[in-house]
């Protein structure tokens, strides 16, 4: 499986600009990059999308800047790193190496590259801002607007949602609409709670809130 084949996504959503998939593996100089791109729920106001980013020794040093837009990009590392460098706005910003199951979240309104000191091999969520502000007010959170956590954090929630994202990644036959959906606002849900900041943020929309409601 390549780039975004033999994962089921949003109609139409592969025609549009983010930093997932394809796009992002380019950043890291690759040609392509598995993605699962899907809506949270139903009224969703943005897509949600995880990209499996893998680069090989040959692979390593300093990558492309990934395009400004307003999204997070999580990454969830699945093997350790001994050198990782994080650069914001043309500077080395975060220089650390990181254990499996490790985390790290970037805004990408601000200009982030990486450069790989060590073999990479890390699932990326794309959380769109938009995406953010409506889950947190969903769960009436409506201080919270963005998301962050200290480079390296292991967190066992994500650790087991990134599991479950693999397993869709490896038999995409399960990929199904209501399956996808269900992991997105799963992990939408717990970014917001676990990391959401408390900046002023604007009001969810009333399909996803209701959406999120009948899940609990």
């Amino acid at each position: 499986m390549t780039g975004e084949q033999g994962v089921k996504g949003v109609k139409g959503v592969r025609d549009a600009a983010g930093a997932y998939g394809d796009l992002l593996g380019r950043c890291f100089e690759l040609p392509s990059a598995p993605a699962l791109v899907m809506l949270p729920a139903p009224g969703a106001p943005a897509v949600f999308a995880v990209t499996r980013i893998t680069c090989l020794p040959g692979q390593l040093g300093m990558k492309q800047e990934i395009p400004c837009e307003d999204a997070f990009l999580v990454a969830l590392h699945l093997v350790g790193m001994r050198h990782h460098e994080t650069w914001v706005r043309g500077r080395p910003a975060v220089v650390r190496g990181y254990a499996p199951g490790a985390l790290s979240i970037v805004d990408l309104r601000d200009d982030v590259a990486s450069y790989l000191g060590t073999p990479l091999d890390a699932l990326h969520f794309y959380v769109p801002h938009a995406l953010v502000r409506a889950v947190a007010g969903a769960q009436g959170m409506a201080g919270v607007n963005g998301i962050a956590c200290a480079p390296g954090l292991v967190d066992p929630v994500m650790c087991n949602l990134g599991a479950a994202v693999l397993a869709l990644f490896e038999r995409p036959q399960r990929a199904g609409a209501l399956v996808q959906q269900h992991l997105a606002l799963a992990i939408c849900a717990h970014l917001v709670h676990r990391f959401g900041n408390n900046a002023q943020a604007g009001v969810e929309t009333p399909r996803l809130a209701r959406h999120l409601q009948r899940l609990h």
